[in-house]
């Protein structure tokens, strides 16, 4: 039987947390750092305070209880303080990336066009800096500034059946979905989050993953409330400028429990690579450092953990873990402080015959793939054949999963509902297999790339072509299409930095390093600008839209086939 906490109780919504977290006997808080490093303090109490004359704004405004919101504002402690506001009030929000600027093609821009249709084009809650809104109609613009928070707030009743969030997937496959959470969904998904984590006060959290995305917002907010925990946040912005005000949160703030994705950890290695002289930071006190939201890189990894030990980071703190957004967040995690499990497996009859057959890491067939774990104990995984058909330890398909913690749909889309779902068993869209009781995930399905009989992840590509000198994880990526002439597989690659004098080099170091490892070609390399590889909120890189581009003859001009070479 799954453990049961006593921080679940079926009955719970969101702002019974914000309640039970306010009144803790100790006065627990959030701290937000900003670009300097600095540090301001919200405690729960002054966030359950502050909320509700929000949510009396709220009412003022004439919202109830069911209506939905957008927030797109561009600071943390605005953007959760809005939240509460909106949690208290029982107003249904969604938090989107807020646009820097309304000119030119802007995915974000696009994004918050897209999700204002789909959910009934509520009020839109932006920063005050934020003037220019495009051709968004007026009237729906709001600031968070202009509420009257003198009204007195009448909390509604809400049940834990009730819709209590929508997360706005970031359409690393396709359109933006609204996964519909109900407050019960994430209280089951807390709870076996805490339990894996073995989160108690007085932890302390460290995240710089936005809070439009799952992680930063339920991980790494929610979680910490829900637990009774201090949490840190940096802005995602002054991350990505200072990878090195995270490395100091995590150190100044005893930070031991905290998460990086994949393209993190590259930012981190660079930023670390061109430093001389380093504080003494002091990594000790982790306990789990999860890695997850985008494909793994085991070189990737474990350079980052060799960069960080000399500063006290154990090794088995690094925590690979699996999870998306219809599962509310986490489905499976490496048991913590266990050493990572890294395995090869034999690239061939993984990719031809769907077996994984362990190999000798050193052999050139060997392909490493790291373990994400066991399931939480409020999820079910399985893997099945392209009938959903339940396959074997060892046999790699299509990953299914089902649990309390797993949405009942999508927003106002029951066509999206009904394809996403095979009875109670969620389509997760990916592909994996369990081999001695861990799960390894081995790609997406629709980032498959067919060439000469052969499936390839566009993943593993984009990891081999890290090798060659002047091209970074990141700034890669593979796709497959079909000659119209021939029919024949044809595999894309885009590469953006690289010089103009040096592409030509540059194409014929990859296609002989595919050509040597793999025995395929890439046929072509199209150059981008590095604002023109689209990516998710988490890093995820958006490759169906670069085809999309690539098919509408965008990048005709910029494109080198075999004839150049």
């Amino acid at each position: 039987m799954p453990e049961i906490s006593s921080y679940y109780q079926p009955s719970l919504t969101l702002p019974d947390l914000l309640k039970r977290a306010a009144a803790f006997p100790e006065p627990l808080y959030i701290g937000y750092m900003d670009e300097n490093g600095g540090i301001s303090r919200q405690t729960y109490a002054e966030l359950l305070d502050e909320a509700m004359r929000l949510a009396g704004g709220l009412q003022a405004m004439g919202m109830a209880a069911g209506d939905n919101a957008i927030i797109a504002t561009g600071h943390n402690r605005e953007t959760i303080t809005l939240l509460w506001g909106c949690f208290l009030a029982g107003v249904v929000p969604t938090v989107l990336q807020p646009p820097l600027t309304f000119s030119g093609y802007n995915p974000a821009v696009e994004k918050l066009k897209s999700v204002f249709r789909q959910f009934g084009e509520p009020y839109i809650f932006f920063s005050e800096e934020v003037k220019e809104t495009g051709d968004l109609p007026e009237e729906k613009i709001k600031y968070a500034a202009e509420l009257d928070c003198s009204h007195r707030f009448e909390a509604p009743q809400l049940k834990p059946g009730d819709t209590a969030f929508v997360q706005f997937s970031s359409g690393s496959t396709g359109d933006p979905k609204g996964i519909v959470l109900t407050h019960h969904n994430l209280m089951v998904n807390m709870d076996a989050i805490r339990i894996g984590l073995d989160l108690h006060f007085p932890d302390h959290t460290g995240n710089w993953m936005p809070l439009f995305h799952d992680m930063g917002l339920i991980g790494y907010h929610l979680v910490p409330l829900y637990c009774s925990i201090y949490q840190f946040h940096t802005e995602t912005i002054d991350f990505i400028k200072n990878p090195g005000l995270w490395l100091d949160l995590m150190s100044g703030a005893a930070v031991n429990v905290t998460g990086c994705p994949n393209f993190g950890l590259a930012l981190v290695l660079r930023y670390l690579s061109r430093k001389k002289s380093f504080p003494e930071w002091n990594f000790a006190p982790m306990k789990a450092m999860l890695n997850g939201a985008e494909p793994i890189s085991v070189p990737i990894m474990n350079e980052f953990v060799e960069r960080l030990q000399p500063f006290g980071f154990k090794p088995e703190a690094m925590m690979p873990v699996y999870g998306m957004a219809e599962a509310t967040l986490a489905i499976s995690f490496t048991p913590l402080m266990q050493p990572t499990v890294v395995t090869a497996f034999d690239a061939a009859k993984l990719d031809f015959d769907g077996i994984a057959e362990e190999v000798p890491g050193g052999s050139p067939e060997a392909r490493l793939l790291s373990g994400v774990g066991i399931a939480l104990n409020d999820t079910e995984i399985r893997i099945v054949d392209v009938n959903d058909n339940p396959v074997g330890e060892g046999r790699a398909g299509h990953i299914q999963l089902r649990g309390e913690g797993v949405t009942k749909g999508y927003y106002r889309n029951p066509e999206a509902t009904k394809a996403a779902f095979h009875g109670d068993w969620l389509r997760t869209g990916d592909i994996g297999f369990f081999y001695r009781g861990n799960l390894y995930i081995s790609g997406r399905h629709k980032d498959i790339i067919f060439k000469n009989g052969r499936n390839y992840f566009a993943n593993d590509l984009e990891i081999m072509a890290c090798e060659i000198e002047g091209i970074s994880y990141g700034k890669v990526c593979f796709g497959g299409t079909s000659s119209r002439e021939t029919g024949h597989d044809r595999v894309i690659a885009f590469l953006a930095g690289s010089p103009g004098e040096k592409a030509i080099e540059t194409f014929r170091l990859l296609r002989n390093l595919l050509r040597a490892n793999l025995g395929i070609t890439v046929d072509e390399l199209v150059m981008v600008k590095s604002n023109e590889i689209p990516k998710t909120s988490s890093g995820k890189l958006q490759r169906y839209k670069l085809m999309q581009r690539y098919h509408a003859g965008d990048f005709a001009a910029t494109t080198l086939t075999a004839v150049n070479l």
